[in-house]
């Protein structure tokens, strides 16, 4: 599948070609030539002009931020900084755009896979492939689709299906506990999508009110649907949760069955319910809290104004918030029941078997159950072989 969405079905796609603004180089600062305060009309005005390395060639450059502009975290002899080269009457001018992260990044990159290998061991190594079959997926499929025109809903729900059925498959394998997973995914995927698509038109949402949408929306012209891209980013946002939702009632229900392989499927259903039911409880806050996390910067401008909770809600900014919110949620939490009964089904259809059917427990359902009795001491457990240790005689 990672296959088809990153190498054949791009093949349809036409990304459009941006124009570049400049080209954008590295170098590091060697000294701050010059630094003074520019105190001319209509603010006062910082200039520094740095001498930075570029390609093996010191290069003379004027960094210029009025006072009360937002600006870099000013540069000092030693850091990496990336330059924008524009060419003029007068030659190449460069000029400062950013910090030079990458090295950086790598290195927390590379300490997240190496803690997860530690822990995870061979399941971290699925874990990464996972990882990495999300990103090709993202990059090859979902954002070329959008970028040429295509429905950004129709994409990131292909894009979105993709990715679960690789994460999961790869992250847990091919078997009855993923399927139930992946269906229960999708079943929630659909549910997200409707009620999305309901809000949004309800609200008369534009798409438009994150200044980034609407950035893309003049950027390309139009030709990408706002609305869509809304729609889309809700949908996205709730893969990962999703995933960590449904395959752990998938492996409740399969453990719970394993455990006790009589358990008929509404059994099993009742009984992972009730680890679902927790699982609730702890995910919604968690939702709750890492979109509050990303619109931090938002919800501070709002407690500064003056207008009330209900009015401020009314206005789209605010209210797209509320909608990502509540669909997100209802979503991953309707995926609990839901993925509880396809796994039960799967897992409890050898104790309900066919006639045929000795269930996966070496017995026909027409023969009374193996007698039971619970473990009562430790003294009756055997730690090292995993099996109860035979009682003595009274």
């Amino acid at each position: 599948m990672v296959f088809a969405l990153a190498v054949i079905a791009p093949r349809a796609f036409d990304v459009p070609v941006r124009l570049s603004q400049g080209e954008t180089v590295s170098g590091t600062v060697i000294r701050v030539i010059e630094e003074r305060l520019d105190p001319s009309p209509p603010r006062p005005t910082m200039v520094r002009t740095l001498e930075v390395e570029i390609a093996g060639r010191a290069v003379a450059v004027e960094e210029t931020v009025a006072q009360g502009d937002a600006q870099l975290v000013a540069p000092e002899p030693g850091d990496r900084v990336l330059l924008q080269a524009f060419e003029g009457a007068e030659g190449t001018r460069y000029f400062i755009v950013d910090h030079v992260r990458g090295g950086l990044l790598l290195a927390l990159a590379l300490g997240f896979a190496a803690l997860v290998l530690v822990v995870g061991r061979w399941y971290g190594v699925r874990s990464l492939l996972g990882l990495v079959a999300t990103y090709v997926i993202l990059i090859r499929f979902i954002l070329p689709g959008i970028l040429s025109g295509y429905s950004p809903l129709v994409v990131s729900l292909i894009g979105g299906i993709g990715i679960m059925a690789s994460t999961l498959v790869l992250a847990h394998g091919a078997d009855r506990k993923s399927g139930a997973a992946l269906g229960g995914t999708a079943l929630a995927l659909v549910l997200i999508v409707a009620l999305a698509e309901f809000a949004i038109a309800a609200a008369k949402f534009t798409g438009l009110a994150e200044e980034d949408a609407a950035t893309v929306f003049h950027l390309f012209g139009g030709a990408i649907d706002a609305r869509g891209l809304l729609l889309s980013g809700i949908l996205i946002g709730a893969l990962g949760a999703l995933d960590d939702v449904t395959m752990t009632q998938s492996s409740t229900v399969f453990e719970l069955r394993e455990a006790n392989p009589a358990l008929r499927a509404w059994e099993l259903y009742r009984r992972g319910m009730r680890v679902g039911r927790d699982h609730i409880a702890s995910i919604v806050n968690t939702l709750v809290l890492a979109y509050a996390g990303a619109a931090l910067p938002l919800l501070v401008i709002l407690a500064s104004q003056t207008e009330g909770v209900g009015t401020l809600v009314n206005r789209e900014f605010l209210a797209v918030e509320v909608v990502r919110t509540v669909v997100g949620s209802i979503g991953i939490v309707a995926a609990v029941p839901l993925t509880t009964a396809l796994a039960a089904w799967a897992a409890g259809r050898g104790a309900d078997g066919d006639d045929n059917d000795d269930g996966g427990n070496g017995r026909r359902d027409s023969e009374p159950p193996l007698p039971y009795r619970p473990v009562e001491t430790l003294d009756e457990v055997d730690l090292f072989e995993g099996r109860r240790s035979r009682r003595p005689e009274a």
